[in-house]
């Protein structure tokens, strides 16, 4: 049985987030939250942990997927991280989910949903920003690598 500590996501160095291009890579998020001004726009934005699901893709391993939220004045965007939690400490494997929203459009990050099934992670989210349609996409481990070995779009109900 694989033992490792904890990782606390809410108080973690994130090296991407799902912001626009202009707010900085580095996201230091303390208790779940990271603000960033940006002063070429004097726009705001606002990053926080939606949620974190933990669960196993193999046999004596553990992960993780991350949902960070970036609100910035009217709207936002999400998306899902999958991390892999080794002795060495989290690594990043790949974005695996993604949700856009404005004033009057979209869904948030409650809209991307996550589940570690046996052997493998299925993550349920909106196909387009409207999320007539949606998409479920199931991940394996190949290696140290996630790969996708599975993907089915239907209308939402």
């Amino acid at each position: 049985m694989l033992v490792l500590p904890p990782v606390d996501y809410a108080n973690f160095t994130y090296t991407t987030n799902p912001c626009a291009t202009n707010v900085p890579v580095a996201a230091v998020m303390r208790k779940g939250r990271f603000s960033y001004q940006d002063p070429s726009t004097a726009a705001g934005f606002d990053l926080h942990v939606a949620s974190v699901t933990r669960g196993s893709m193999r046999a004596g391993t553990r992960q993780a997927v991350v949902v960070i939220a970036c609100d910035f004045p009217v709207g936002g965007t999400a998306a899902a991280y999958l991390y892999d939690e080794r002795a060495t400490g989290p690594v990043l494997l790949k974005k695996v989910g993604e949700a856009d929203w404005g004033g009057d459009w979209g869904a948030g990050p409650t809209s991307i949903h996550v589940r570690f099934i046996p052997n493998a992670l299925r993550i349920d989210a909106c196909a387009r920003p409207d999320c007539a349609t949606r998409a479920t996409t199931t991940y394996a481990l190949k290696g140290p690598e996630a790969i996708a070995i599975s993907t089915r779009a239907y209308r939402a109900p």
